[in-house]
């Protein structure tokens, strides 16, 4: 093997590491912002603005279906207030708040290795 292709290895290992950390970061950043106004639900296309340029919006739906998925967030239609995902709603039309296990990530009491709070 040589050592331009190592080094193309090692770039693009380097690359998915960065990716992935940032994901991490991403799933914490946005559980916290949904938490901002704890007891109510917040609207996921405010949440994008007060995130943008920090979280491309790309990155802000993986986040977001990834805490969907895991149960720390519950998502609802704003307009029928029925629980709801990203595949079935439009993503402006979906709000969201933190679940208890959302909290528990929040207050460090359940870890997650794909969340950094």
């Amino acid at each position: 093997m040589s050592n331009t292709h190592i080094i193309q290895l090692e770039a693009k290992e380097m690359t998915e590491r960065i990716r992935q950390k940032k994901f991490f970061r991403n799933n914490g950043v946005v559980l916290k912002g949904i938490n901002l106004l704890r007891t109510q639900y917040v609207s996921l296309s405010e949440l994008r603005y007060a995130l943008e340029p920090t979280i491309a919006e790309s990155e802000l739906r993986d986040s977001v279906n990834y805490l969907s998925e895991c149960g720390y967030i519950k998502m609802r239609s704003i307009r029928s207030k029925q629980p709801t995902t990203l595949a079935d709603s439009d993503f402006d039309e979906i709000e969201a708040k933190v679940s208890a296990e959302g909290i528990k990530i929040i207050a460090c009491a359940k870890i997650d290795e794909c969340i950094e709070v």
